[in-house]
């Protein structure tokens, strides 16, 4: 297929193997791709495949990446690829009050510099999000990432993308998903009950009245909790986990992530059994950025087991 290359400015400071492992999370996640410096993705515009390989060419006070898109119209689907990646990757997210207020803060300070460059990501949809929150239910990451690339491999639409060493798959639309019934979910490693919560959240994903929870936006945090609280199979962990990481709202940190309040107490060296309000209390000094910490948490652990380099420079 055709292929098309442009650039793309994000706000400095940035990083794209920091701020892809926060997306990716897992080794073995075959949905977003990093490797040599690249990052890898099947997007889906319309209901055709579109190949996305992005590099940083450039770090710094004026960082840069570089997008190649191979479509079969590559020139019409640029400024919407252009506006995923920006969203998914956070480019235009301003961190600097973040990084003002970690330079007086002894505690955040240490893991502000070591995580440099990190923005906040987000899925390419909100369905997306919802898939990845419904599969880890009560599992760990590592299992409902094995559920999920299952997803991936049995619903996805193929694609090549440059520089990978074999075909990949995009993430599944909530249109094919919907289709679906939960015996088949069920053979994808889903339980009945998770497989028909997925279902009913592809319907309303693809509802013209509502198209992937839009009307969400518009809610502060408390009613957009309420309102996605009301949707069967999510509950104040999948609606909060959500609200970060399909939303965008760095300010709300999912209390109820089992292994993200681990992290978080352990960060803290606090001791005692960790729990909901226990987050709540011990992020109030970093308000509003209790769920940008929780990515700087996760992408701390995958620095520890060497993931990228580290550096305190953008």
């Amino acid at each position: 297929m055709p292929a098309l290359t442009f650039t793309l400015a994000p706000r400095p400071p940035f990083r794209l193997d920091m701020t892809v492992w926060a997306l990716r999370r897992r080794a073995h996640n075959i949905v977003d791709r990093f490797d040599e410096g690249v990052w890898r993705r099947i997007l889906v515009i319309g209901r055709s495949p579109v190949a996305v390989a992005v590099r940083q060419t450039r770090r710094g006070s004026r960082p840069e990446i570089e997008v190649r898109v191979r479509a079969a119209r590559p020139q019409a689907v640029r400024a919407e690829v252009a506006s995923i990646v920006t969203r998914m990757l956070g480019l235009e997210r301003d961190l600097s009050d973040f990084y003002r207020l970690a330079r007086g803060d002894a505690r955040i300070r240490e893991l502000a510099d070591r995580i440099r460059g990190m923005k906040p990501v987000r899925y390419a949809t909100v369905f997306e999000a919802f898939a990845n929150a419904v599969a880890c239910q009560l599992v760990s990451l590592s299992a409902g990432m094995h559920v999920l690339n299952r997803l991936t491999e049995a619903c996805g639409i193929a694609g090549e993308v440059d520089g990978a060493t074999a075909p990949m798959r995009s993430f599944p639309a909530a249109s094919a998903i919907a289709r679906l019934n939960p015996n088949a979910l069920r053979a994808l490693g889903l339980s009945r009950q998770k497989g028909e919560y997925l279902i009913g959240l592809a319907r309303l994903a693809i509802d013209r009245k509502d198209r992937d929870f839009a009307s969400i936006e518009a809610l502060g945090d408390d009613d957009a909790v309420a309102r996605l609280s009301t949707i069967r199979g999510v509950g104040r962990w999948t609606a909060e986990y959500v609200m970060l990481r399909g939303f965008g709202r760095i300010n709300i940190f999912p209390g109820d992530d089992v292994g993200g309040r681990n992290k978080l107490f352990e960060w803290l060296e606090v001791e005692g059994e960790p729990s909901y309000d226990g987050v709540r209390r011990a992020l109030q000094r970093w308000h509003p950025y209790a769920g940008l910490i929780y990515l700087h948490l996760i992408v701390n652990g995958l620095a520890d087991d060497g993931h990228f380099a580290q550096s305190v420079a953008g």
